[in-house]
């Protein structure tokens, strides 16, 4: 298959050594890359029970076929066990990362054991190294970054995954974090960073084929106005007024919606308050983050905005910009951190103030309980009530109780609370792909299960979330084909994706999980407002949960049928 890198190479910290292999090809068929090969590689290197902190558990980056190569595709998937949830999580992220692995010529990097002392790994055309890093543990990312950005792209670990903080995250090159706590599997295994130079230039199987598609879709970019308009112009603050006006922005840890302040965070008024400049992954034709000129510092993006903003009743946006600030260096999750501190102010009846934000969030940097995240954190004080999360990992600023396809997306997703599973807040509150009775479960079940696989593709071709406003599977077989030299019908990628789904599903059943772990937490069945709509009926829930069982091939307890494993080629 032209275009397609086929090596594997794996790590041992324990044994200190590196081994390169080929991938079976029939498994990049069948699993394409990214998202679909690291689950797939996860699930032959380590059992569903595995203790995620272990030597054992792997940290797999990967590529895509089209990663370097295709609009809004320079990113990796990072897939691992989660210490936070128990889930199998793999985290789409941005940057140039991939793009230098995939120059690298590797599509899949593993790396497994402890190291006897801290250390990064330095990966480069012709060598993987293990290399001592004692000078760089106990710094922050921006300082581990700017130590190591010379040699190349860098995603790193701050204090918090170095102290196993479970709500940690990597941060590639100073800029995107993740989420599902895998910074603490990188501090368990004394892995500070991982650095990634290659040389190869990357060019399309079919370069005039590829030119040609390649306008197509950069026109329908322009054409859609989420993207052109919205996200090109403000990033993922566009987002702000809309979600106001529908009454869609939980606050105060979910037991309200609205805020008197959003227009103070919306995307016009930031970027009518300073003078910024755009910050693009390389590819991407869409920009969505911003830096501001005088200072450098990146803007929030809409997840922290609404974590440390409208979640704590905090009007102040200069201590937002802190708070995300100091996310990013300690390499916190900002959904995960703003989540626990919303419900430890409800606990005790009270509000926390913009002036001990970066305090607190320092503290939980340094492995202070509420970085256990809120699940365990309140379990312990036997208020699992307050703990916003779905197999626990924190909900994000979208509430699901106005927009209810996005309520059954998050209770089915193998990561817990995730909305980019299936960002169904698309199709129901922006109208794309098409618009949807955000109000109603009627016909939900089908069109998500459709939209879950097609995230699956999107995430193991490692095309930018929000690609999906303007990608289909048609073009993605089309762009593999021109691109990569892959012949994979539109048909068969969902297939992929829904081979991936269920290898995920199975994952988390082998590891203890049941259909009781496919729910919201208590308050979002509570009435908000009765006559708009705005509630979750636990009766039609269960219903449009029955009915996404059938559609997904599964029995009544949400486990796969033997018919359905066999179709797809999966054992259970």
């Amino acid at each position: 298959m032209a275009g397609w890198t086929e090596k594997t190479v794996c790590v041992d910290l324990s044994s200190e050594s590196v081994t390169v292999k080929t991938t079976d090809e029939e498994l990049i068929r069948r699993y394409i890359g990214g998202r679909g090969l690291g689950v797939k590689l996860l699930s032959e290197i380590a059992e569903s029970d595995i203790d995620p902190l272990s030597p054992e558990n792997p940290l797999i980056f990967t590529t895509g076929p089209l990663t370097g190569i295709a609009p809004m595709a320079s990113g990796s998937v990072l897939t691992s066990r989660s210490p936070l949830t128990g889930t199998v999580f793999s985290w789409n992220a941005g940057g140039g990362f991939g793009r230098e692995l995939k120059k690298a010529e590797i599509n899949a990097l593993i790396i497994t054991g402890k190291a006897k002392r801290p250390s990064y790994v330095e990966v480069t055309d012709k060598n993987t190294e293990i290399v001592p890093a004692e000078g760089l543990w106990g710094k922050n990312t921006e300082a581990c970054t700017e130590a190591l950005k010379n040699k190349g792209s860098v995603a790193c670990i701050g204090r918090a995954g170095e102290k196993q903080v479970l709500i940690s995250s990597f941060v590639v090159d100073s800029i995107h974090s993740g989420r599902g706590g895998l910074g603490a599997v990188a501090g368990s295994k004394m892995l500070k960073a991982v650095v990634v130079k290659g040389e190869k230039e990357l060019l399309p199987a079919s370069p005039e084929k590829f030119k040609e598609l390649e306008t197509k879709i950069l026109k329908l970019f322009e054409a859609n106005p989420v993207l052109s308009k919205g996200l090109a112009n403000y990033g993922t603050p566009a987002f702000v007024k809309l979600l106001d006006y529908m009454g869609l922005i939980p606050c105060k840890n979910f037991s309200v919606r609205g805020t008197p302040f959003a227009d103070l965070f919306s995307g016009e008024y930031i970027k009518a308050s300073f003078e910024l400049e755009k910050e693009s992954c390389p590819v991407c034709p869409l920009g969505c983050k911003r830096r501001i000129k005088k200072t450098g510092q990146i803007l929030p993006d809409y997840d922290s905005l609404w974590a440390f903003g409208f979640n704590l009743e905090n009007p102040d946006f200069n201590s937002v910009l802190l708070a995300d600030r100091t996310c990013k260096d300690y390499g916190l999750d900002p959904i995960s951190a703003g989540s626990v501190l919303g419900a430890c102010a409800e606990l005790k009846y009270g509000k926390i103030e913009s002036r001990e934000l970066e305090t607190l969030l320092e503290g939980i940097g340094k492995g202070s309980e509420p970085g256990k995240g809120a699940r365990k954190y309140f379990s312990v004080r036997k208020r699992e009530d307050l703990s916003m999360d779905v197999k626990g990992l924190e909900l994000a600023g979208f509430d699901p109780g106005g927009i209810k396809g996005q309520a059954l997306a998050y209770a089915t997703s193998c990561h817990g609370g995730d909305y980019l599973t299936a960002f169904m807040v698309g199709p129901e509150v922006l109208g794309k792909p098409l618009l949807l009775d955000r109000f109603s479960f009627k016909g939900k079940a089908g069109i998500l299960q459709v939209f879950e696989n097609l995230t699956a593709v999107l995430d193991s071709l490692v095309l930018c979330p929000f690609s999906v406003f303007a990608i289909n599977e048609e073009l993605c077989s089309a762009l593999l084909h021109s691109g990569a030299g892959m012949e994979i019908s539109p048909a068969e990628l969902l297939k992929a994706g829904e081979r991936i789904w269920n290898l995920e599903r199975t994952y988390n059943l082998k590891a203890g999980f049941t259909r009781k772990d496919d729910t919201l937490p208590e308050r979002l069945f509570e009435v908000y407002n009765e006559e708009k709509g705005d509630r979750i009926s636990r009766q039609e829930f269960e219903t449009a949960l029955q009915e996404y069982y059938r559609y997904r091939g599964w029995d009544k307890e949400g486990v796969p049928l033997q018919g359905k494993l066999k179709e797809l080629g999966l054992s259970f």
